[in-house]
């Protein structure tokens, strides 16, 4: 499918140059937070309820996040490398801020009795180190679901490091097999199985290859499907390295493998984007996409189906009822809304007959979501009201992570052509071969996977513009 319209040759020049400037930079593959980003929700005042006085759709299901606190416990500051909010793991400030997280729930659903008559598709606990939770704290969590929701048709899913799993004789293993869940599994922040690798990133003590195994057993035992993340990409390390990783994640049994670019710049607020030495060793952008590619090869043709621009999983298990909801649900805006609890946890909602949409998020620290649990029974700290224009590039970016744009999905949506609201952006994509047309879908191309950033940053950066122009505080933000 061609654009072609000498009349969009002026706007095409500029999207082209645009296009290259991003794909130029490191990809950040941040679309897990979706648009807009955090910097362009506005501030408001404590206490405010972003669903009074608005009528929502009954008949939309809900995927529910719960980060249960910000702590976590690596011997280098972040593991050296992550850029997500996180603190410094101390057990009575964690302790008070889980208990808040339950009082969370309770006081929004008291609110809003009306969500308890939602169905649950997923629930997700991350943050943090999610299962860095004591067992006592995870079990109040859980009642408090279970007691708010009906959990019978919910997938059920526990984040955190290996070593934590197997703590407490696998008390959190069992606590995730007790509710009435449809399905439950668990995923683990691995990031590589190299022990030097490990020692720099502080991630030492988070658990070894054996205890890696001995946690797919147990959970395997239990009828839960594992998941695990891997890096890519690290500063000097050869590619083979990251192969090797997966191919010993593919031996071990895991039903779900996820690959994430490592980005590592001198402006970033880490450890390790203070050393020279490992900034200078990233490699470049030709590189880094090799990289990724032979990932993506080596993960299919082992028996692995690609399900969204991160996840790979077992074909047998992407067929099947235990096949990883949480994920594909949250990209998927036009029929679900996304309901977070805890410190930073982001939620969207859609209104009523499609008119609009609001996106918000909760304080970030601990120390400032329990003060404001504690006081006003809320911590919403921002919020974003989403335009027409909104609308249409929250669905554009985040079936992005789907893999590819569905024309019909969009029109029954909106009632217009997604290749006609965004003509020249499109052309565009297809000319650098990010994109390539089925009928009325387009799909990402391996290449344009990689460089899923880059193209949300395309599609979003003159409303973004827009929007900066109307709030200085966000004058420096960039999406993508």
């Amino acid at each position: 499918m061609i654009f072609a319209s000498k009349s969009g040759e002026k706007l095409r020049n500029p999207l082209r140059h645009e296009l290259h400037r991003r794909m130029s930079r490191p990809q950040r593959h941040r679309l897990l937070q979706g648009y807009p980003m955090a910097p362009l929700l506005r501030t408001v005042r404590g206490g405010f309820d972003p669903l009074r006085g608005v009528e929502l759709d009954p008949a939309r299901p809900l995927i529910v996040g719960i980060l249960p606190h910000t702590f976590c416990n690596p011997k280098v500051k972040g593991c050296g490398f992550c850029t997500f909010p996180h603190e410094k793991f101390t057990h009575a400030p964690m302790n008070r801020v889980v208990e808040q997280v339950a009082h969370e729930i309770e006081h929004t659903v008291l609110r809003h009795p009306a969500l308890r008559e939602r169905s649950i598709d997923a629930v997700y606990f991350g943050g943090g180190t999610a299962n860095l939770t004591p067992p006592a704290g995870m079990k109040r969590l859980l009642d408090c679901l279970a007691s708010a929701f009906d959990l019978r048709g919910t997938e059920l899913t526990l984040e955190g490091v290996p070593k934590y799993f197997l703590l407490h004789d696998e008390a959190l293993l069992d606590l995730l097999a007790s509710p009435q869940a449809r399905h439950r599994r668990i995923s683990m922040g691995i990031q590589t199985f190299d022990r030097e690798w490990l020692r720099r990133m502080g991630r030492d003590a988070f658990g070894n290859l054996d205890d890696v195994r001995c946690v797919v057993e147990s959970a395997h035992q239990r009828g839960f499907t594992v998941s695990a993340d891997l890096l890519f990409n690290l500063p000097g390390a050869p590619a083979e390295q990251s192969l090797a990783d997966v191919r010993t994640a593919i031996e071990l049994g895991l039903d779900q493998i996820c690959v994430y670019n490592l980005v590592l710049t001198a402006d970033l607020d880490t450890e390790w984007a203070r050393d020279v030495a490992l900034v200078s060793a990233m490699p470049d952008a030709a590189r880094a996409l090799a990289s990724w590619l032979a990932i993506r090869e080596t993960l299919l043709e082992q028996g692995y189906t690609q399900t969204t621009l991160t996840n790979f999983e077992r074909t047998e298990v992407a067929q099947s009822p235990r096949r990883f909801i949480y994920e594909l649900a949250s990209f998927d805006p036009a029929a679900r809304d996304g309901l977070g609890f805890g410190p930073g946890a982001l939620s969207t909602f859609t209104w009523r007959d499609h008119e609009g949409a609001t996106k918000w998020r909760n304080l970030g620290t601990s120390e400032a979501f329990t003060d404001a649990m504690s006081q006003q029974k809320n911590a919403v700290a921002s919020v974003f009201d989403y335009a027409p224009e909104d609308m249409r590039l929250l669905h554009l970016t985040r079936n992005l992570a789907r893999l590819q744009f569905d024309c019909s999905a969009y029109e029954r949506f909106f009632g217009t052509n997604p290749f006609a609201d965004f003509p020249s952006h499109f052309e565009v994509l297809e000319e650098a071969r990010l994109v390539r047309f089925e009928g009325r879908v387009a799909h990402l191309t391996p290449e344009g996977m990689f460089y899923a950033d880059s193209i949300a940053g395309l599609l979003a950066h003159r409303r973004v513009q827009t929007l900066h122009e109307n709030d200085e505080r966000a004058a420096r933000y960039h999406m993508g």
